[in-house]
């Protein structure tokens, strides 16, 4: 994603749409929306301030770890692992229960789920007793 694109998705307020797309009850809509919000997250001149300006949206991304569908929790720890490289957003999601709620996926299968969910748990843990949170759920 090349900083033109995203001034022109920007411009469009196309990362609001992205998410509001996570409130679908479709887990293929849920699942591509959160993909497709990972690098405007990586690429936004303020991804920290961009994601916080959804009222209610890091409570809604953390809410879909509790997902039946493998698409869309690798998706959204996908999410989480951009997310929670900005101090605050990693404060507020730690809040929502993230280290509980990751901790829970780590008897998976699922290999690109594994993937993902590493990753945000590596993310999640340079927050305060996070690492130590995930110690008490077993999960590291």
């Amino acid at each position: 994603l090349d900083n033109e694109c995203m001034t022109v998705i920007d411009k469009q307020d196309g990362v609001r749409l992205l998410w509001s797309l996570l409130k679908s009850p479709n887990p293929e809509v849920q699942a591509c929306a959160a993909w497709s919000i990972c690098p405007c997250i990586q690429n936004a001149k303020d991804s920290g301030e961009l994601v916080r300006s959804f009222v209610g949206g890091l409570e809604l991304i953390v809410g879909l770890l509790k997902s039946d569908d493998v698409e869309v929790l690798a998706s959204v720890c996908a999410a989480i692992a951009k997310i929670a490289l900005d101090e605050e957003n990693l404060a507020v999601i730690t809040d929502h229960g993230v280290v509980s709620m990751l901790a829970k996926l780590t008897n998976t299968s699922d290999d690109k789920l594994r993937h993902h969910l590493a990753d945000a748990i590596a993310k999640c843990c340079s927050w305060r007793n996070n690492r130590i949170g995930f110690g008490q759920n077993n999960s590291v």
